[in-house]
């Protein structure tokens, strides 16, 4: 089975690697299951901080509590045709953040799948090129951070983010490749006039994998206060299965350019445009029965176009340990140091999380 494939990086780990999920019915030709996860976190102060985007440093109680709520269902039309939807809501249980935010959509999709030859969707989700972010994506707050979303502000376009108005035609399980080919629609709130993507990836029969995606984003509007088109390139490798018993690994190189009309130079390229190189590194290891996960990885990424100290965006090390309690229940501490070098870090400073979590 293609370990990256985009009906299990959506329909299951937009909850856990462990998430259950309880079907309401099935029939011969139709089912409908429920699934989510509860979330009670404690973080030190520049976790909390990070997490919640909170400005005063002294705004830091740090507790989170979350929730994420799912419903999915697939229909038969006939033996070659199905139709499927997705709906995935994150919840907050935080009283100090606004009432807009305590209820966001994560995932919206509706689709039509075809058998081997598969499935077209249409919705809210990540572009085609995720299937080549999937890779390193282990870490429950602050991974997959080597590539265009070091910038914080222009992540809406990036390759690991979802974004709006996508439709998707992907297919896997062919002969050991995948691939995934997506459109973005027109998008104000983040500037997208239009946006393609592609993916391809391929499982060797050793449990070596290799993987390729690209992106493009054409903006609406490059005047001063927008950024511009947006490309970016990525080639990744991985071997094993994360969440497995025995070793996983993962790499993915990332190249990201943004682009802008008010033209590039060193002094003007931090806030108008960037043309960056990045790549992360993941190494897992899950114990025998499945107790225990150890997870460690590597972030950096460098933008060629700034000057000075300004050079390194991020670098970053994430170390993770999950305790699986049982199948619905996990803990998890999570901790990042990132030696003084994200884009909006004077100081060093690192982050932690002690997390209990329970799937349904």
């Amino acid at each position: 089975m293609n370990k990256i494939k985009l009906a299990a990086l959506v329909s299951a780990a937009v909850i856990s690697s462990s998430a259950v999920s309880a079907e309401i019915y099935k029939t011969d030709t139709a089912s409908l299951s429920i699934n989510g996860r509860v979330k009670a976190e404690v973080l030190n102060s520049y976790g909390y901080l990070n997490q919640t985007k909170k400005s005063n440093p002294d705004d830091h109680p740090g507790f989170i509590g979350s929730a994420r709520l799912g419903v999915s269902g697939e229909s038969q039309v006939n033996d070659f045709f199905s139709v499927f939807g997705n709906v995935m809501y994150d919840l907050s249980a935080e009283d100090n953040i606004k009432t807009d935010k305590r209820m966001e959509i994560r995932y919206a999709w509706v689709g039509a799948r075809f058998g081997e030859y598969g499935s077209l969707l249409g919705g809210h989700m990540e572009p085609a090129s995720f299937r080549a972010i999937k890779p390193i994506h282990v870490f429950g707050n602050w991974g997959k951070k080597g590539n265009g979303t070091a910038l914080d502000k222009y992540k809406k376009v990036a390759s690991s983010e979802r974004q709006d108005g996508i439709i998707m035609w992907k297919a896997d399980d062919l002969a050991g490749f995948g691939y995934s080919i997506s459109y973005r629609f027109r998008d104000p709130d983040s500037n997208a006039k239009a946006g393609v993507a592609a993916s391809v990836s391929y499982d060797t029969p050793i449990g070596l994998g290799f993987v390729g995606a690209y992106n493009y984003v054409k903006a609406i509007d490059e005047g001063k206060y927008n950024t511009g088109d947006r490309v970016e390139g990525n080639l990744g490798a991985y071997w094993g299965s994360h969440g497995k018993p025995g070793f996983y690994f993962a790499g993915v190189y990332d190249h990201t350019r943004l682009m802008s009309a008010d033209g590039i130079s060193d002094k003007s390229a931090e806030t108008k445009a960037f043309n960056g190189d990045g790549f992360d590194l993941v190494a897992s290891y899950t114990t025998p029965g499945k107790l225990f996960t150890f997870d460690t990885g590597w972030g950096y990424f460098k933008n060629q176009w700034a000057d000075g100290d300004k050079d390194v965006v991020l670098n970053q090390w994430n170390a993770q340990v999950r305790w699986n309690v049982n199948k619905q229940t996990y803990i998890q501490v999570e901790y990042v140091d990132n030696f003084a070098e994200g884009p909006h870090d004077t100081k060093h400073n690192d982050w932690l999380s002690i997390g209990a979590f329970y799937n349904f």
